[in-house]
């Protein structure tokens, strides 16, 4: 018999110990090609970090959430606690609600009083490569869906842009909206609902 009464293999080895060697030897391997062998990316592997300002956008989050984050919070992604960073920028404008009519136009609506759309911006050192950007050795690019934790509060939001800090151009919580707008809608920026601008919050 392979196994013998006593659960050994060829009356030898124990089985329970041939599970833990492999299983030692899968972690092992795991860990040297996550953090061992070089990168395949090749604009990450060897390149320099730099300065990123990441923009989190989400259309609709409570207000209680919002008026929680401030400038100076740390910035955590949840699934991977990659660091993102610090907060610098915190803007708030109305949430934004996609509303069919009876004509089936989707339009967007608004909640006063209770929700607000956010765009929040943070800094930190990472790289841009060819989808994203890297942090932490994870790749995001424009558009991923993403948890954050900013200090003590945190959404579920869309990773809205990503600028070298020599390079950047500030895109407001309303410039998004437009587009999201035009997306939806099939319109333009110019023909789109007016669309509230977004303010910083104090």
């Amino acid at each position: 018999m392979i196994i013998d009464s006593n659960g050994r293999l060829f009356g030898k080895v124990s089985v329970i110990d041939v599970l833990i060697v492999a299983l030692v030897v899968a972690a092992g391997f795991f860990l040297a090609t996550r953090y061992l062998l070089p990168s395949n990316n090749p604009i990450s592997a060897g390149s320099s970090l730099d300065e990123l300002e990441i923009k989190f956008y989400s259309e609709e989050v409570n207000n209680f959430v919002v008026d929680a984050i401030k400038e100076g919070d740390s910035a955590k992604e949840f699934a991977q606690y990659a660091n993102f960073g610090t907060v610098v920028k915190v803007e708030r404008a109305d949430s934004i609600t996609w509303v069919g009519d009876f004509d089936g136009i989707i339009n967007p609506s608004s909640k006063d009083g209770y929700y607000s759309s956010i765009t929040v911006t943070t800094r930190v050192r990472g790289r841009i490569n060819d989808i994203g950007f890297e942090l932490d050795g994870t790749n995001y690019f424009v558009g991923k869906t993403v948890i954050m934790q900013f200090g003590k509060a945190g959404f579920q939001g869309r990773i809205a842009g990503v600028e070298r800090v020599a390079d950047v151009a500030y895109v407001t919580a309303s410039d998004v909206n437009d587009v999201a707008y035009a997306t939806v809608s099939g319109g333009d920026e110019d023909s789109g609902s007016a669309l509230p601008a977004s303010s910083p919050v104090r």
